[in-house]
Formats: structure tokens, C-alpha cells, sequence
């Protein structure tokens, strides 16, 4: 009787150490962003690491519990990829590349209406297309690879108008006006990056929340993602938050 008194005590001890415990269960790369920034939460928490490389090997591991991972809002939109939920209650914060729409010759999209609008922007990019075909505007795109060639092109005159990353903001008002943000609600598109919980209980997630909500503003957060924006889920911007995920997601979704 007391040995097996004993041996119930040591199985009670080992589920509540489990259900303490964190398993960090890292979707993208081992040199990538995600592992980044997922290594550097993982110092604050007690935790399990997981390296899955991959989000359809991460999802196998969701079944744990008090999972804490990264997740692309690329991924929805492809009909290959698990399914998981991104909301109020699984949401720990969102990394933004937020974006900006600029221009030496008009100062609002209504200007624009009716023209034909040269744009430099990503050339390669379905999604950022998509984007703005919805605007009701006829851009033509002047494409480029990546955000510093197109700050280049539109410099040197290739287009009067871009649409670019924010943090490149400083150099295109060197030569024009920027008057439309998506970290403002004017753009509903920005480049997002979701930190979340998955089978996770609510305190397991508020204490994620406080992590990284302390970690964004220390100077090691801000060298390691410079150019992000870190915006952790509370009451007052849930929605907002929200409103960003649906929006990056649906325009990737077909």
C-alpha cells in the first residue's frame, strides 16, 4: 500500500511539472528568424525545445499541451499546411513588417484616382499585387527584388510612387511624401509573423504575453528583429491585432 501511495504521489508530481512546462516547438528553420526568436523567449521560460524545420512536422507535436510556436500567416492560405487557430485566446503577439505607400507627386490615394500610377515595389510578390489591385487604383508595378533596390528605383526616378517596408521611410521622404501606413490602419497589408500558443491553458499564455512583452523592449530584441514591430495581444489591442492576422492572411490565401 504505501509503495503504491508512493508511486501515485511520483505521477501526480510528474503531470503537474509537465503541465508547468513549456514546449517550444520551433515551425521554420534552426537558423532562421523563428528560431531566433523563439531561443531568446526560451531563455526567460522553463521549456522543452523542439526542432521541426517544418510547420507539418511541427503540428505533430501539438498534441503536448502548452505548445508555444511560430506561425506564418503564408501558411493558411495553402490548403497543405495544418490548420490552426489564430485568435484572442492562442495569440501571444504578432512581429510586423509594417508598410508604407509614398509618393513624390501625390500626397493621397484620392489623387490617384482615375491615373495611371507607376509603383516601385516587390516584383515577385503575388500577394503584394493582390493588395494593390484592391485599392481601386491602376498601378502599374516597376518591379524590384527586395525593399532597398525598390528605395533605389524610386530615387532614381523609375516611379513616382512606391510601396515599401516602413523602417525605409527616412530615405523616400528624401524625396517625397509618405501619407499612408499600415501600422496607422490605412493599408490593411503588412508582413506578419504570429507567436501563439496552441493546446495552451490561459495563464500558460498570459505569462508568454509578459515575456515577450518585456523582452521587445530590451536592445537585444530590437538589434536581433530591427525593423520589425512587436505587438503583444492585451484587452485594449485585441481586435486590432486580430483585424492584422485576417487581413495578411486573406490576402495569401487564393
Amino acid at each position: 500500500m504505501k509503495r503504491y501511495i508512493i508511486t501515485l504521489l511520483m505521477l501526480l508530481w510528474s503531470h503537474m511539472a509537465f503541465a508547468g512546462q513549456t514546449t517550444i516547438v520551433n515551425a521554420g528553420s534552426d537558423s532562421g528568424a523563428y528560431h531566433q526568436v523563439l531561443t531568446m523567449v526560451g531563455q526567460k521560460i522553463d521549456h522543452n525545445f523542439i526542432q521541426a524545420n517544418n510547420p507539418i512536422v511541427a503540428s505533430k507535436h501539438f498534441d503536448k499541451g502548452n505548445v508555444l510556436t511560430m506561425w506564418s500567416t503564408e501558411w493558411p492560405g495553402d490548403e497543405s499546411m495544418p490548420s490552426i487557430e489564430m485568435d484572442m485566446h492562442s495569440i501571444v503577439a504578432v512581429q510586423a513588417y509594417e508598410t508604407i505607400l509614398c509618393s513624390r507627386k501625390y500626397n493621397s490615394m484620392d489623387e490617384m484616382s482615375g491615373k495611371t500610377i507607376k509603383i516601385a515595389t516587390w516584383g515577385d510578390s503575388p500577394v503584394v499585387k493582390k493588395f494593390l489591385d484592391s485599392l481601386g487604383i491602376n498601378f502599374e508595378i516597376v518591379p524590384y527584388g527586395g525593399s532597398g533596390d525598390t528605395v533605389r528605383g524610386y530615387l532614381g526616378k523609375d516611379a513616382d510612387t512606391i510601396f515599401t517596408i516602413q523602417t525605409k521611410q527616412s530615405k523616400v521622404e528624401a524625396d517625397g511624401n509618405c501619407f499612408a501606413f499600415s501600422a496607422n490602419g490605412d493599408l490593411d497589408f503588412a508582413f506578419v509573423d504570429v507567436i501563439m500558443g496552441v493546446n495552451a491553458d490561459h495563464d500558460m499564455v498570459k505569462s508568454w504575453r509578459k515575456v515577450v512583452s518585456e523582452l521587445s523592449t530590451t536592445e537585444a530584441w530590437q538589434s536581433a528583429f530591427a525593423g520589425t514591430a512587436t505587438y503583444v495581444l492585451d484587452c485594449d489591442n485585441a481586435p486590432a491585432l486580430i483585424n492584422k492576422v485576417n487581413a495578411a492572411i486573406e490576402l495569401n490565401s487564393n
